[in-house]
């Protein structure tokens, strides 16, 4: 079966850590990705695609405040809503829990899907690849179900971006499942 294509390039980076980042370092990158979190900055028009996002981000939205018993929200603002301190601390001490290596795959993800919220919503199993790369792509997706485009470049792009996120998921899961593993030498 083997990992998804695009593996390699979670691989890559991870063994050697280049940026030769700690734990906090990471946490604190990843956090960042809140103020510019996909899901969190709003059109105001078109009214069609005003619905959508309220329709397919809000429950995401919700999910993640009551999940991490935390306050988020979304703005139309260029500056995007104003994440309230207690939040990134919240999700700085859930993403503690996870060891070096997994933190680089979540920051590759969340570099992927351009979300925190997404991210975590894959990590918690509350969304398939599939369906954090479709909402991570809303906008694009409108737009081409309204004015069409290249098809070949579109799906290649598509399957691209659900290969990387499947692998730095899948990488993030196993790293963090060999750190759960405890082996226990029979007793004699």
């Amino acid at each position: 079966m083997g990992l998804p294509a695009g593996h390699h390039q979670v691989l890559h980076h991870a063994p050697d850590n280049p940026t030769q980042r700690n734990k906090d370092q990471l946490i604190r990158a990843a956090v960042k990705f809140l103020d510019t979190d996909t899901i969190c900055y709003r059109v105001e028009e078109p009214e069609t695609l005003v619905e959508l996002q309220k329709n397919e981000w809000d429950p995401i939205l919700e999910w993640a405040e009551r999940r991490f018993g935390v306050e988020i929200g979304s703005s139309t603002s260029i500056l995007g809503p104003s994440i309230p301190a207690r939040t990134r601390e919240v999700l700085a001490s859930h993403l503690a829990s996870y060891s070096t290596w997994a933190l680089q795959g979540i920051e590759f993800v969340v570099a992927q899907l351009k979300s925190m919220l997404l991210t975590l919503g894959l990590l918690d199993l509350r969304l398939t690849v599939e369906q954090a790369v479709l909402l991570s792509r809303l906008e694009e997706e409108y737009q081409i179900q309204k004015w069409g485009n290249v098809e070949w470049a579109h799906d290649y792009e598509l399957q691209e971006l659900r290969a990387r996120t499947a692998a730095g998921t899948l990488f993030v899961h196993l790293c963090s499942e060999s750190t759960g593993v405890k082996h226990k030498l029979p007793q004699e």
